[in-house]
């Protein structure tokens, strides 16, 4: 026998021993990626690559001929309930979707519908497959009792008061009750817009944060907070595709169930109905085409047997239903060369590295610029000018670069090192102890961050400068006649009578304003100047303890440590500030304007409110709660918009309403206006 010939039962089962220990690792790997992917929002690999792993996986689990195990990744849908909500029993499985990727998967998926479903005439219809978070929302008599992720398809995550931040969830649904099931489930997907996607990444970025790959992630782990306050901020949308428990019998046809979901008051997607395969190949390329130009997230579409009783009869395997299928997108990914790192300057303050390349085309876009996210990112990928790059964009928003492609016989550049001033004004680059972001330091002067810190300046909780507007401001920026939050003192009034808008009385009013906002109690102009970590609350604690602007800026980091809730980070911030040349100018400018914040006197460390809980409900006759607030901030209290066991009082003016209700419950001691007035030492 030839040496190219053996083929001994030992032979076969070192083969076999190998196709084992294949699979057990594909199944450990695939797992992980399960957890990251649906419970911790942080994948590693791409949905491509996932897809890839996974269908590996089955073709060697079909050329074992052994059983499967009901725990691999071929037969199961997402991964367990994180352990941070209580779980939530779905009332039926909560299937997930088999995947086609080219035009021959689609026609095979075709022949095996019509080989099963016999004779059946067989009519298809087509929906944009959302790339978000599924959720089952559970109706009760109409009216929203729970809503829980997907979870591992039988149980998922009890994210109930975050859905009812979502706008686009009806509580109680928008049908006759008697038209409605006792228990009716909705199922759908959470999503992330691509605007709210791409100012979430911006804040993150900002303040040094983990930024999102995606707004699937982002959108996963906005509805995943333990605090709905939160998910409320974070823009979050909803479609619904059909229905669990329940809607067996509503409709005869999926087409009907949407519309009918429609009537409920929920939001659908755009569906065809299409005859044959031919034609949903045809829908598809439409999509692809259209895809760039939505304000969401697909990933590919959706083609389902429209008849629900061949739904029925077609029935479904371990994790998905077999009449319907996921026709994906291409991974967009393309190879070009950076040319230049440069280093950007965010309207925040925070210095982002960015790569300039050769254009390329990458999702129907020519990308030219991508983000490096960070000098800590910038340094994990070890991207230098002259290197070849990958490409991809992200969520179909922003371009980053994935990876360095290898270059064989090519020299590399020298690694790119973070800039030690700022690139738009000169001022000190700052990288706070713990955080990922560096910053310029030249907040008041530099440009980039102009707008938005003028903005902040003449907001009404700061210097209060009505009149002057988002528009006004950025038109004034862009026409060079302010260049720092000090211009506004010394404007030319003659430069802009003529612009459209801009009228002799509101030129007037704008004036009484800006006069008005000089002689601004300190806290406020401390606010109003923008230092990172300081907030009203701490802006009120720095005015009543040091007294003076003057006092604040000469004082080193113990000292402001001295004031309550001010940690090391925030002191180090505070000194930052001042420490800067550009500050200090721009400060200087503001006195000589005539800018001279009212000067606090300590608080009475005796005083009755000193160190206490405030809450004011109801209207209050004397002042405004603003003003309030402020007298509160002044004699040492602290003041709070909502009621707890930790209140000291709660001073009820006219038509106060659940705050006092609560107050009354938690045994809060409850005073009126007069009280009030008479503890700030107003007759």
């Amino acid at each position: 026998m030839s040496h190219g010939a053996q083929s001994s039962p030992d032979n076969h089962a070192g083969d076999q021993a190998t196709l084992i220990s294949r699979i057990e690792t594909l199944r450990t790997e695939l797992k992980e990626h399960n957890y990251r992917y649906y419970v911790l929002n942080a994948p590693l690999i791409s949905d491509a690559e996932y897809d890839r792993l996974l269908r590996e996986l089955q073709m060697l689990e079909d050329r074992l001929g052994m059983p499967v195990p009901a725990d691999s990744p071929t037969q199961i849908v997402g991964a367990p309930p994180s352990q941070a909500f209580e779980s939530c029993r779905h009332g039926q499985p909560l299937l997930s979707l088999a995947n086609a990727f080219d035009a021959d998967e689609v026609r095979e998926f075709d022949r095996r519908v019509r080989e099963l479903a016999g004779d059946a005439d067989i009519r298809y219809i087509a929906e944009p497959k959302i790339d978000g978070l599924a959720i089952n929302l559970r109706y009760e008599k109409g009216v929203l009792t729970t809503a829980a992720t997907r979870g591992d398809g039988q149980t998922g995550e009890n994210v109930t008061d975050n859905i009812r931040t979502i706008r686009d969830i009806p509580w109680h649904l928008q049908a006759a009750a008697g038209d409605i099931p006792r228990v009716l489930e909705i199922r759908g997907e959470v999503y992330m817009p691509k605007q709210a996607f791409a100012e979430l990444n911006e804040q993150q970025q900002a303040n040094g944060e983990k930024v999102f790959a995606n707004p699937r992630n982002a959108a996963a782990g906005s509805l995943r907070q333990l605090d709905p306050k939160i998910t409320a901020r974070r823009g979050l949308r909803f479609f619904a595709y059909g229905t669990g428990l329940g809607g067996d019998g509503l409709a005869e046809t999926q087409h009907e169930v949407l519309d009918m979901l429609r009537t409920f008051g929920f939001p659908i997607q755009d569906y065809a109905l299409l005859d044959d395969v031919e034609g949903l190949l045809a829908h598809y390329q439409d999509w692809l085409e259209r895809r760039p130009v939505l304000d969401y997230e697909i990933d590919g579409l959706v083609y389902k047997v429209d008849a629900i009783v061949l739904q029925q009869q077609l029935g479904h395997v371990a994790r998905s239903p077999r009449w319907a299928v996921a026709h994906k997108f291409p991974a967009e990914e393309a190879q070009t060369v950076v040319e230049r790192i440069i280093w950007q300057v965010g309207r925040t303050g925070v210095i982002t590295p960015v790569a300039e390349m050769k254009p390329v085309p990458v999702g129907g876009v020519m990308v030219s610029r991508a983000t490096l996210h960070n000098v800590n990112e910038l340094g994990r990928k070890d991207v230098r000018e002259g290197d070849a790059v990958i490409v991809r964009r992200a969520g179909d928003v922003i371009p980053e670069i994935v990876r360095v492609a290898p270059m064989q016989g090519r020299r590399r550049a020298a690694r790119p090192e973070m800039p030690a001033h700022c690139p738009e004004c000169g001022a000190a680059v700052v990288q706070l102890e713990g955080e990922v972001a560096i910053r310029c330091s030249g907040g008041l002067s530099c440009p980039a961050q102009l707008k938005e810190r003028m903005r902040h300046f003449v907001s009404r909780s700061a210097m209060d400068i009505e009149g002057l507007g988002e528009k006004l401001i950025a038109r004034l920026v862009d026409e060079s006649l302010v260049h720092s939050v000090a211009d506004i003192y010394t404007l030319d009034f003659a430069r802009i009578e003529d612009w459209p808008g801009i009228g002799s009385k509101k030129i007037a009013n704008l004036r009484a304003a800006i006069e008005a906002s000089k002689s601004r109690p300190l806290a406020r102009f401390i606010y109003a100047l923008g230092i990172r970590h300081v907030g009203q609350a701490t802006a009120n604690a720095l005015a009543v303890h040091f007294g003076s602007l003057a006092t604040l800026a000469a004082a080193d980091e113990a000292s402001l440590q001295a004031v309550p809730d001010v940690g090391p980070e925030v002191a180090a911030s505070i000194r930052n500030f001042f420490a800067e040349a550009h500050n200090r100018e721009v400060l200087q400018r503001l006195h000589d304007a005539g800018v001279v914040p009212q000067e606090m006197e300590k608080a009475e460390a005796d005083h009755p409110l000193a160190g206490k809980t405030v809450v004011l409900t109801g209207t209050l006759e004397h002042m405004t709660r603003q003003e309030a607030q402020e007298r509160l901030r002044h004699i040492g209290a602290r003041p709070s918009g909502s009621v707890s066991a930790k209140t000291d009082y709660v001073v009820a003016g006219a038509h106060a309403g659940s705050k006092l209700a609560r107050a009354r419950e938690l045994g809060v001691r409850i005073v009126n206006e007069a009280q009030l007035l008479d503890w700030l030492g107003i007759e």
